[in-house]
């Protein structure tokens, strides 16, 4: 099976170079050399006309993309999101559910931490990279609708949503879907696009394998699958029932794929269910605002992520017009080749309307749901912006063209100062700024130091190695991923969230018990209080939050030390 989608050749019914009309020479007579196409970058000198040269540009731009958000982050966080914790405690088991989730994003980190190790930035370069994937499959997506160029503008677009930069280091459920979501997309378009051909069968195979992957990232893939739904009962190529016989072929697939996920899922005690349950009803939030007042809210925090692309267009436009200037002073009109506008506008083709729907139909068919009564939560559109990039394309103009290097540097130009912009903002407020205002946040976190007092604290009280750690998700998480032990974590001594744990293990090796000193307050699970009654150590450490002494809080923790009850049947 063929999957060209327009990289190598122009894409179908869309012109990607000049049109001359009959008896015009291309370039005006007299001997005048054609104008310089090439856009010069170090010693590279790229051909903005040329399908390849572009296609290399856009691979560039994602990996100064990953590389950005990835160390920029690492320096600046002593601790990561509390998300990206969660998923470094997870991945300690592969199953196939957690206590709030479905697996894929966690077996996602698995691998990463498997192949790099259980590192803090792992978590960053693991979530960002499910972002550039993503943008790398929309991206094929957009060869099909307009010229290459364009196509790199709308990858640097959508680079700069909110979803896909700043929150693109939290390696949670939500950007860890991104990757999925584009695959099925763009795997969508091309089954649909290739009835007929040989390797058919395969492609709708894949389409179902890929959308099995979206749901066990995350169930909001259902509004996915329902937009997609509506596109295919739209398109005048579905009207056959050998077209559908492929969708069943993808269903089918699908369901077979995910069973084993269901299985857990309806197992007696499962705690997925009820978890998905409290967050439709917006138990898990709690933000008591109106019915109205929330699905306000949920549009303008959408708009608010949405609203460094409209910048990225408004630094774009301003570039460009500066571009037109400068060409219409240096350079006769007549000397530019005579271009088809068509070939610069967006196609009015199917492929356009699959925009359209993937673009518009998920915020739309969840507005619909928070209409019925739904309480939405703002991160459910995390991955409803991927087609941003696409549609902001119409307002970029058709002068200079695309295939320009005034066009090509304006964009580029655009990207990275405002990537490099959103990154350092991000940069500066979790690590100087928290530290010079005094802030606790948990970018600031002293994970480090508190993992190596408390692994002196361990080796002056017990006779085994540190195996477990008992505690809350972000307390205990970051104490395991510092500490040279790497001890696994037994999430607030409940077993049903932490699965990884045998009975065995607290009688063979003990275990550290850890609770922030301002929790002390609160009720505390039954099963924690147990442990902690039968501890035979306990003590205090207490150090500075912030990178500054003299500023900032102290960090409180309550440790106590679970005896091993058979430690010669310690792993050393």
């Amino acid at each position: 099976m063929t999957w060209n989608d327009g990289l190598a050749t122009a894409r179908p019914n869309v012109p990607t170079g000049p049109t001359v009309p009959q008896g015009v020479p291309l370039w005006p007579a007299g001997g005048q050399n054609p104008p310089q196409q090439g856009l010069k970058l170090g010693a590279w000198r790229l051909d903005c006309a040329n399908a390849s040269h572009m296609a290399g540009l856009t691979y560039a731009f994602l990996v100064f993309h990953l590389l950005l958000w990835t160390v920029l982050a690492t320096l600046s966080h002593r601790a990561p999101p509390w998300d990206n914790i969660e998923q470094l405690v997870w991945q300690q088991s592969l199953e196939w559910g957690y206590y709030k989730h479905p697996p894929f994003p966690t077996w996602w980190v698995h691998g990463w931490t498997e192949l790099l190790g259980r590192k803090m930035w792992v978590t960053f370069f693991s979530a960002q990279l499910s972002v550039v994937l993503m943008q790398l499959f929309i991206w094929r997506i957009a060869l099909m609708v307009t010229t290459p160029a364009r196509a790199f503008a709308s990858v640097v677009l959508s680079s700069l949503a909110i979803y896909h930069g700043v929150h693109g280091i939290m390696a949670n459920h939500n950007t860890l879907q991104l990757m999925p979501v584009g695959l099925l997309l763009w795997l969508t378009l091309r089954a649909v696009r290739g009835e007929g051909s040989a390797g058919q069968v395969w492609r709708w195979a894949l389409v179902g394998a890929a959308a099995a992957l979206c749901l066990l990232s995350k169930y909001s893939a259902l509004i996915w699958l329902a937009v997609i739904g509506l596109w295919l009962l739209q398109d005048a190529r579905m009207r056959s029932w050998r077209a559908w016989g492929g969708v069943a072929l993808a269903l089918l697939v699908c369901v077979l794929l995910v069973s084993p996920h269901i299985s857990w899922l309806t197992q007696e005690g499962s705690p997925g269910l009820n978890y998905a349950g409290r967050a439709i009803q917006g138990q898990n939030d709690p933000d008591q605002i109106d019915h109205w007042g929330r699905l306000a809210k949920f549009w303008v925090i959408q708009f608010g992520r949405v609203l460094p692309i409209f910048l990225g267009l408004g630094l774009m436009l301003a570039l460009l017009r500066r571009a037109n200037k400068k060409v219409g002073q240096a350079v006769d009109e007549a000397a530019h080749p005579v271009l088809d506008p068509a070939g610069e506008r967006l196609s009015a083709s199917s492929e356009w309307r699959f925009v359209l729907f993937m673009g518009l139909g998920p915020m739309l068919l969840t507005t619909v749901l928070g209409v019925l009564g739904v309480r939405l939560g703002s991160a459910w559109a995390a991955t409803y912006f991927v087609m941003a990039g696409i549609l902001a394309l119409a307002c970029l103009p058709l002068k200079p063209p695309s295939a320009s290097p005034q066009f090509v540097r304006s964009v580029l130009w655009a990207g990275i100062v405002l990537e490099v912009l959103l990154a350092l903002g991000m940069a500066l407020g979790s690590g100087w700024l928290a530290d010079l205002t005094g802030r606790g946040a948990r970018s600031n976190f002293p994970a480090a130091k508190l993992a190596r007092q408390l692994d002196r604290v361990w080796e002056a009280q017990a006779t085994t190695p540190l195996r477990v750690v008992v505690g809350e998700t972000w307390l205990a998480g970051n104490v395991s991923v510092r500490s040279k032990y790497q001890p696994l974590v037994f999430i607030e001594a409940d077993t049903q969230k932490s699965p990884w744990i045998k009975p065995h293990m607290l009688e063979d090796c003990g275990a550290l018990i850890v609770v922030d000193g301002r929790d002390l307050a609160e009720p505390m699970p039954a099963a924690m209080r147990e442990l902690l009654d039968r501890a035979e150590a306990s003590g205090r450490v207490k150090l500075h939050w912030t990178r500054l002494a003299d500023r900032g809080p102290q960090l409180d923790v309550m440790w106590a030390v679970l005896p091993a009850q058979r430690p010669e049947a310690c792993p050393r």
